[in-house]
């Protein structure tokens, strides 16, 4: 089977076997059923529960295997199409966001007495005001004075010292998932880039990458071309920050 028509199951059973696990061992360290180990590496992922407990025990089975989770992802984005669901759901799943929290429904009873407080307040604050006298205008406001500057001096400008760093990505042959996460570990992005596309991140600190084709993309970091991270299939693990661009 060629590169490009593996598969993630193929490649878990493939991992396992070369790594001398059998299904009932990684069971038993992973706590994963073992006919949800067996369907996994037949690419069937509705006893997983769902696309985000299959990626889970994708990722503990390369923890236990020692198998690089990051390139077994890209096979089951490519795999499964799961690329295409909504960000949230990406960072949600990575644990780079929390569920938006519900409110508590506020009942109309409470919700009328503290309007009735509010109108109190009002009320005696009008009250107290009409006890107090106005007070003393205040002295007329001293004019500001300038001083002129004579127009033969040289007028100086301060440079801003540029900071930041800002990593462009540019689809160049074919297609390529890609992964990224800001300075904070948090993923700002988990999806497919194609030939022409073009894709800008930044941070004030760090910029991290995961290239999952790594010859199909090329690099511009903080203005300056770096070309292609890899070679055609390679998974890249980059990462950028602002003196990066001064680097050879």
């Amino acid at each position: 089977m060629s590169e490009k028509s593996k598969t993630v199951g193929v490649a878990l059973h493939a991992a396992r076997t070369s790594a001398g696990f059998s299904l009932q061992e990684i069971s038993d360290i992973t706590r994963i059923r073992k006919d949800v180990l067996k369907d996994l590496e037949a690419d069937n992922f509705v006893s997983s529960g769902g696309m985000a407990y299959a990626r889970g025990h994708i990722r503990s089975i390369a923890k236990t295997i020692g198998a690089d989770s990051d390139a077994l992802i890209v096979l089951f984005e490519e795999t499964t199409g799961e690329v295409d669901r909504p960000m949230i759901d990406l960072l949600t799943e990575n644990n780079a966001t929390t569920p938006r929290r519900q409110l508590p429904k506020v009942s109309y009873k409470a919700m009328s007495g503290i309007a009735a407080g509010i109108v109190g307040l009002i009320f005696l604050g009008s009250v107290a005001s009409s006890y107090i006298s106005p007070a003393a205008p205040s002295a007329s406001k001293k004019e500001p004075t300038s001083t002129a500057t004579s127009s033969n001096e040289p007028v100086t400008t301060v440079a801003t010292k540029t900071t930041g760093v800002t990593v462009v990505v540019t689809g160049t042959n074919g297609k390529s998932w890609i992964g990224v996460t800001d300075s904070a570990g948090a993923q700002v992005f988990s999806g497919q880039i194609t030939t022409g596309e073009s894709k800008t991140f930044t941070d004030d600190l760090l910029v991290q990458l995961v290239v999952g084709n790594a010859g199909a993309v090329s690099l511009n970091v903080n203005g300056k071309e770096l070309g292609t991270p890899g070679k055609i299939g390679e998974v890249a693990h980059l990462q950028f920050d602002p003196n990066s661009s001064n680097q050879g």
